[in-house]
């Protein structure tokens, strides 16, 4: 049985409490575990890069066990409010402390699928951060849903958590199509981590990323895997000219 985990970035259990119970309803046949991230006590990111550069946190809090969960779950499903066209800072402190996912990312190839709630308006520009967070993760993004005050009793499509449920099964993932930007940012980190911090050579090494075209096999079509190649290879000749 699939583990998922939806996460309620609110401080209320109101708006997008409510659409989040919703899509629980719509993932029969799966084990949920639902968190409110009010629930928890969690320190921000004091940025001294202990994760990155030797390993572990130098906090200790239940940050890192909310962080366990997501690294142990089959997919996520991550809820916020729109503060300010932007997620909230309850969710934002506990993203800060996923520093070294963008290095060494335990979620590579889970799906993942965002929502949020908002008076009116400001889903738009916090949707589009989320879309990018999931892409520095490695996750495998299947869409998002944004509820107003006027929205937010509507009803959900049937099939609203169909690619999200699709992506679940690991032999679907081979159907995957990573766009041109992920493409970009894979051979970004790929870069990174075979030319500056040994603990990301040796991780990318271990899970066989250093020589893959993505991190997994999936559908790349010939533009791609050449656009990713070459820039690639003018990025290790940049950093590499840079260091010497």
């Amino acid at each position: 049985m699939k583990k998922i985990l939806i996460l309620n970035a609110s401080m209320r259990q109101q708006s997008t409490h409510k659409v989040l119970k919703k899509l629980e309803d719509h993932l029969n046949g799966c084990e949920v575990n639902f968190l409110n991230i009010k629930d928890y006590d969690i320190k921000p990111c004091l940025g001294c890069e202990k994760c990155m550069r030797k390993g572990g946190c130098s906090l200790e809090d239940d940050g890192l066990k909310l962080l366990n969960d997501i690294r142990n779950s089959d997919g996520i499903i991550i809820g916020t409010p729109v503060y300010l066209r932007q997620i909230s800072g309850y969710l934002k402190v506990l993203i800060d402390r996923t520093c070294v996912w963008y290095h060494r990312s335990p979620l590579v190839s889970k799906p993942i699928f965002f929502v949020t709630s908002t008076q009116v308006s400001g889903s738009k520009a916090a949707i589009k951060y989320l879309k990018d967070l999931s892409l520095q993760w490695g996750t495998l993004y299947t869409g998002h849903l944004s509820r107003t005050m006027f929205t937010i009793d509507k009803s959900l499509d049937e099939n609203i958590l169909s690619d999200f449920q699709y992506y679940l099964q690991e032999d679907h993932k081979k159907n995957y199509k990573p766009s041109f930007k992920q493409i970009i940012e894979f051979n970004t980190q790929k870069v990174l981590a075979l030319n500056v911090l040994p603990l990301d050579k040796a991780y990318w090494q271990e899970n066989g990323y250093d020589h893959k075209p993505y991190y997994y096999t999936c559908r790349i079509n010939g533009p791609k895997r050449f656009i990713g190649k070459a820039y690639y290879k003018l990025l290790s000749y940049i950093i590499n000219k840079n260091k010497s």
